[in-house]
């Protein structure tokens, strides 16, 4: 009797643990399910990124937004604005995403909405951790299999939560798009002179754009608000990044009427400013 007691404890201890797994994935798909598989912010720029990209890139969006945090602020599906993927990678720029489009670890949408005001990194700054990790299988097995991404980590969820909690989401019903009298055009003439490594930066990524626009995607090159000054490197790279490649360039941030945007710090628009902004964008370069 007491050897059929002691063999049955194994069997009870693996009945319940599997148990405890099965809910435990349950309330992780549950939640994935309710925030579109998006976490707002984790407990690192790495992780708020890959997460963010991860879920960016399934399905097949219509628009993606490619740039830095400043991007990642903007809403997305996951807040209501059916087929827009963000992709912004915090702590780094739209040349991550365009680094892993042309490798082809990711796609690309028909519409590209690239941040301009972060493009000068790429002069002098090598691939970020997030565009090395877009190239490896656990990023792939992450955008297969949501409950293994980034967006999946109890840390993240948990972290998530708590931001939410404290500033608030953003949703398609809130706010509308600034008014402004201009709209994104093809540049004519040159921003200035560059350094041979900025000449070569500016070349080898308009060569990406150049391809990517042959493969059926339409890009449009923006300045985010804070406008930056017009003589400095990062309005003159990507303004003249735009001329190389034959894309549209638009300095949204200087045709906003000042004292419209909300910022929570220098540089990121708070979540009112975020959806007036990407409205102004979705409505600008709408084919």
């Amino acid at each position: 009797m007491a050897s059929s007691t002691s063999n049955s404890r194994p069997l009870f201890y693996g009945a319940s643990l599997l148990l405890a797994l099965g809910l435990c994935f349950g309330a992780q798909s549950l939640i994935l399910r309710q925030t579109g598989g998006r976490t707002t912010k984790s407990e690192s720029n790495y992780f708020s990124s890959v997460a963010r990209i991860q879920s960016g890139v399934r399905g097949e969006p219509e628009v993606m937004l490619l740039g830095s945090s400043m991007t990642g602020r903007l809403p997305d599906r996951t807040r209501g604005f059916e087929g827009v993927a963000n992709l912004g990678c915090d702590g780094g720029s739209a040349l991550d995403a365009l680094g892993a489009m042309d490798a082809g670890a990711i796609p690309a949408a028909p519409r590209l909405i690239i941040e301009g005001n972060t493009l000068f990194l790429g002069v002098k700054f090598k691939e970020s951790e997030v565009g090395e990790a877009m190239h490896s299988r656990w990023f792939r097995t992450g955008i297969e299999v949501p409950n293994l991404g980034a967006a999946g980590r109890p840390s993240s969820i948990a972290y998530s939560l708590l931001m939410e909690r404290k500033v608030g989401g953003t949703s398609v019903a809130e706010g509308e798009g600034f008014k402004v009298d201009t709209r994104p055009a093809m540049v004519s003439g040159d921003a200035g002179s560059f350094d041979a490594e900025e000449n070569e930066m500016i070349d080898h990524t308009a060569g990406i754009l150049r391809k990517l626009v042959a493969g059926g995607s339409r890009i449009t090159i923006v300045m985010l608000p804070p406008a930056e000054d017009p003589s400095s490197l990062k309005r003159r790279l990507p303004e003249e990044m735009a001329r190389r490649a034959g894309v549209p360039f638009w300095d949204l941030a200087s045709a906003v009427p000042a004292g419209e945007v909300r910022f929570t710090d220098r540089i990121h628009m708070d979540a009112a400013s975020a959806t007036s902004a990407l409205r102004t964008l979705l409505s600008a370069t709408a084919p």
